[in-house]
C-alpha cells in the first residue's frame, strides 16, 4: 500500500504529474514570454539586416550609398545596447519573469562600460535564445493543429483516416515538450543572470569592503557611547554610593553632613542623567541616519575638572590637583578624553581602594598633555572586586584612539595611572 501511495498523488501517476507540471506552473509561461522578448528584441535587426540585404542585393545603392545605410545601422544596432539604463532593465525582467535571484550591483559602477558590455552580451543571448523559442514555437503550432485534425481532414503531408489514430496524442504531447524545453532554458538564464547582470567580482569585494567597515564604525560607536556611560554614570554612582554610606553612619551624630551628603548627591545624579540623556541622544540621532552634531550637549572637559574634584572631595576623598599649562588651550577632542581619563581614575580609586587621597597632575606640554592620577592602595586587597573591569581597558581605547601612551600598575604601597596624549593633528579637529 505505502509504494502504490508514493507512485500516485491524488489517483494521478507520479510520472505523468511531472510532466503535465510545466501546464500548472506561473513560472513556465513568464520564462516562456521572457524568451520571446528576446525575440521582439532580435527583430528590429533582422529587419535592418534584410533592408541592407536586399538594398545592396538589387542595385538600388552603390558603394557609397550602401556605407550610408550600413554604417549608422550598425552603429545604432550596437549602441541601443550599450545605453545606460539596459543593464536594470535586464536585471527587472529576469526577476519578475526568469524568477531569478539577482543581486542588486553598485550604484556607482551600475551604467560603468564593463556593466554595459555585460548587458549587451545579455541582450544578445536573450535574442539568440528568443530566436530558438520563437522558431521552435512557430513550427509547433501548426504540427500540433495538424496532428489534432489529421485523422478527420486530408492535410498534406499529414496522413489521414484510421491509420492516423497516433497523430492526435502526439499533437497533445508537443506543447508540453515546448513548454518543458521553455521551463528548461527560461531556468538556465535564470542561474546564470547574476553572473552575467548581477554584481561583478571587484562589485562584490568593494560591498563587502563597505559593509565592513560600516560594521566596524558601528562598533567603534557602540564602544564609545560604552566607555561615556561606564565613565559618566558609573563615576556618579561611585560617588552617590560612597556618601550614602557615609551619611548612614552619620545620621544621628552630624545632620549638617547628611545634608551636604544628601546635596552632593542630587548633584551627581543630575551630572548622571545629563550625561545618560546625551548619550540617548547619540542612539536616537544614530538610529535615524543622522549624526546629530548641532543636537549634542557640550561635553565636559579640563575646564571642569574643578567641579570633577569637588564632587570626589564631597565623598571624603582628599583630592590634590596640580595644574600645568593652560588646559583652555587644549584642543576640544584632546580635552574631554583627558577629562574622562581623570574621571575614571577617580572612580577606580574610589572603587578599590576606598576613600584614600588622590593625587591629580594635569600638565599641559607644547606637545602633549600629560596625566598622572596616584594613590595609596589602600584596603584594596580586602575590598572584593565589583563591576566588569572596564576602567582601564576605556581609558586604553580613549588613549588609543588619540594616539599616545597610557601606562597603569603600582607597587606594594601606591596605584598609579600615567596618560600621555599627543596634540599634533588634533587642533583642528572639531569640538
Amino acid at each position: 500500500m505505502r509504494r502504490g501511495c508514493s507512485a500516485t498523488i491524488g489517483g494521478v501517476p507520479r510520472p505523468l504529474r511531472r510532466f503535465l507540471a510545466p501546464l500548472t506552473d506561473g513560472l513556465t509561461y513568464r520564462r516562456f514570454v521572457h524568451l520571446l522578448l528576446g525575440a521582439v528584441i532580435l527583430l528590429p535587426y533582422v529587419g535592418l539586416g534584410a533592408l541592407i540585404t536586399t538594398s545592396m542585393t538589387s542595385g538600388d545603392l552603390d558603394v557609397f550609398g550602401a556605407l550610408l545605410v550600413v554604417v549608422p545601422g550598425v552603429v545604432i544596432a550596437f549602441g541601443v545596447a550599450l545605453v545606460p539604463g539596459v543593464r536594470a532593465l535586464a536585471i527587472t525582467a529576469a526577476r519578475a519573469l526568469l524568477g531569478a535571484t539577482v543581486p542588486e550591483p553598485d550604484p556607482a559602477t551600475a551604467d560603468s562600460w564593463p556593466a554595459r558590455r555585460r548587458a549587451a552580451g545579455w541582450l544578445v543571448l536573450n535574442a539568440a535564445a528568443g530566436a530558438v523559442t520563437a522558431l521552435v514555437t512557430l513550427a509547433v503550432l501548426p504540427i500540433t493543429i495538424g496532428f489534432l485534425f489529421a485523422p478527420w481532414l486530408a492535410l498534406r503531408p499529414f496522413p489521414t483516416g484510421g491509420g492516423a489514430w497516433w497523430l492526435p496524442p502526439v499533437g497533445l504531447v508537443l506543447p508540453v515538450l515546448l513548454l518543458h524545453a521553455a521551463s528548461a532554458s527560461g531556468a538556465a538564464l535564470a542561474r546564470l543572470a547574476p553572473r552575467v547582470l548581477g554584481p561583478t567580482p571587484t562589485e562584490r569585494m568593494a560591498a563587502e569592503l563597505a559593509e565592513a567597515h560600516a560594521a566596524e564604525r558601528a562598533l567603534a560607536e557602540r564602544n564609545r557611547l560604552a566607555r561615556e556611560l561606564h565613565d559618566s554614570v558609573g563615576h556618579a554612582l561611585t560617588i552617590t554610593t560612597l556618601q550614602a554610606g557615609a551619611a548612614a553612619r552619620v545620621l544621628e551624630t552630624d545632620p549638617a553632613f547628611v545634608a551636604r551628603a544628601l546635596d552632593a548627591i542630587a548633584e551627581a545624579g543630575r551630572s548622571a542623567l545629563a550625561d545618560l540623556d546625551h548619550v540617548l541622544g547619540l542612539l536616537r540621532n544614530g538610529s535615524d541616519g543622522t549624526d546629530g552634531a548641532d543636537d549634542r550637549a557640550p561635553q565636559p572637559d579640563l575646564g571642569d575638572l574643578d567641579a570633577l574634584v569637588d564632587g570626589a572631595r564631597s565623598a571624603g576623598v582628599a583630592v590634590e590637583l596640580h595644574r600645568d599649562g593652560a588646559t583652555d588651550a587644549v584642543p576640544r577632542a584632546v580635552s574631554r578624553e583627558a577629562y574622562r581619563i581623570v574621571q575614571e581614575g577617580l572612580t577606580n580609586a574610589l572603587r578599590h581602594a576606598g576613600p584614600v587621597p588622590v593625587a591629580v597632575r594635569v600638565a599641559v606640554r607644547d606637545d602633549a598633555v600629560e596625566l598622572e592620577l596616584t594613590n595609596p592602595l589602600g584596603d584594596a586587597r580586602a575590598r572584593p572586586r565589583t563591576g566588569g573591569g572596564r576602567g582601564l581597558a576605556g581609558m586604553r581605547e580613549r588613549v588609543t584612539v588619540l594616539r599616545g601612551e597610557l601606562c597603569a600598575g603600582g607597587d606594594e604601597e601606591r596605584w598609579r595611572v600615567t596618560a600621555r596624549l599627543p596634540l599634533a593633528g588634533t587642533r583642528r579637529m572639531p569640538g
